[in-house]
Formats: structure tokens, C-alpha cells, sequence
């Protein structure tokens, strides 16, 4: 950022900025700035009139239940990766917090796509979680994009797939299972379907079978598999 106050030029932004404007930082906000990336801090450092000022420190506040909602996302067997466009020392400190292993720091949001088509084609399905603009195009890329509706910007819940309306995280276990759910209900009631007709069309050939009798067991089938499938109604997280 660039701005003129009282006559003089004022930049903030990263250390590379003001290295690219010939600006050098002293000693102590160099030192002042290793001990607040230490503790996951991200920082901006603040230059007036071509010469270092001072710095601002900003600090992500994690969720009180996101390393739960972590482990319970890892029971269900999905794997978890951070993408953020922190700098690495404040994506290892969230990530440490939330129990999460694989890092990706610095992602623009083409770096974001590119880890979201490059997990794809080693045959992996993603489920991408964002808010951001700059999330957008990994939500739209990915097999699944969840956006948060109360802080999610206009253009990542237009990209999502699913919109969390309360901005629950907790919620995000309980709609895995589901999912897993669902699809053992659509193959147990395609295979029973199969085994069904097969077996009637069976019947009705070695004449076992009249068509009145083939018709009511069709519809039998039929009912069966929407009984069954009505049963997810019911289901309940944990």
C-alpha cells in the first residue's frame, strides 16, 4: 500500500516491498519482527519518507473449535491440508493449533488451484472450505466447494457448492459422514435393485414368473428402495 501524508510517501507492506524501494530496516525492527513470526504473527512493516517507521503485527484468532472439528474430520478418513497466503511461520503456528499436518503458505489464488487439479489427478476427491475471494477459484475447481455464508464473500458462496448459512465448522464432519452415507445407500439400492431384476427376469423366463406376478415385484422393488432411501431422513449426526 501507497499513500502521501503530509507531503512525505508512506508505504506498508512486506519486507520485499520496502527492499524494492531501496528502503533497509534497522536492527531492532528486524528483531521485532523474527520474534512476532515467531509466534505466528504476520508482519507489515511501515516506511515514511524513504526510511523504515515502524511495523504492524497481525495475528489470526482461531476458532476455540477448530482442532476439535479437525480430528473429528479425521476419524471420517479425510485428509487435511492448509492453504493460506500467510507467510509460512503464521500458517505453521494455525496449523500446529489445529492439528493440521500438511501446509501449503504464500497461495495466491492460481497457487490454490493449482494444489486443488494437482491433488485431483492423483485420484484424491477434494473438498474445498473457503471464504475468501481469493478461495473462489479452488471452490469452483474442487469436487465440492463449501463456503461460509456469514463471512463468506459474495463471489466464494456464488463458486461454492454448499453454503454453511450459521458459519458452523462443526458441522463439517457430520455433512462428510452424511455424504459417506448417502452413497453406501445409492449402491446398496442399486445392487438390490439389480439382484432383483435379474432374478425376475430369471423367473419370468423359465415361466415361474407371470407378468402380473413381474409387475407387483417390480413395484415392490421400487417402494423398497425408496423406503430405504427415506431411512437417511432419520440419521442423525453423533
Amino acid at each position: 500500500m501507497e499513500a502521501e501524508i503530509g507531503g512525505q510517501q508512506v508505504l506498508a507492506g512486506s519486507e520485499s516491498l520496502l527492499k524494492e524501494r531501496g528502503i533497509l530496516l534497522p536492527p531492532a525492527l528486524e528483531e521485532a519482527a523474527r520474534d512476532a513470526r515467531a509466534d505466528g504473527s504476520t508482519v507489515i512493516f511501515v516506511a515514511r519518507g524513504g526510511s523504515a517507521s515502524g511495523l504492524l503485527v497481525l495475528a489470526d484468532t482461531i476458532r476455540t473449535d477448530a482442532a476439535e472439528t479437525v480430528e473429528s474430520i479425521l476419524k471420517t478418513g479425510a485428509k487435511t491440508v492448509l492453504l493460506t497466503g500467510d507467510a509460512p511461520q503464521a500458517a505453521a503456528h494455525i496449523a500446529r493449533a489445529a492439528g493440521i499436518r500438511d501446509v501449503r503458505a504464500g497461495c495466491l489464488p492460481e497457487r490454490k488451484l493449482e494444489v486443488i487439479r494437482a491433488l485431483q489427478e492423483r485420484g484424491e476427491r477434494v473438498c474445498m472450505v473457503g471464504d475468501g475471494i481469493n478461495d473462489a477459484p479452488a471452490l469452483k475447481a474442487a469436487h465440492v466447494g463449501i463456503a461460509m455464508g456469514g463471512v463468506g464473500s459474495d463471489i466464494a458462496i456464488d463458486a461454492a457448492d454448499i453454503v454453511l448459512v450459521g458459519d458452523d465448522i462443526r458441522q463439517l464432519p457430520h455433512l462428510l459422514r452424511l455424504a459417506k452415507r448417502t452413497m453406501t445407500t445409492i449402491h446398496m439400492n442399486l445392487a438390490a435393485s439389480m439382484l432383483l431384476n435379474f432374478l425376475a427376469i430369471g423367473l419370468a423366463i423359465s415361466g415361474r414368473l407371470s407378468p402380473v406376478l413381474g409387475a407387483l415385484v417390480h413395484n415392490a422393488g421400487s417402494v423398497a428402495v425408496i423406503l430405504h432411501s427415506a431411512l437417511l431422513l432419520g440419521w442423525r449426526k453423533d
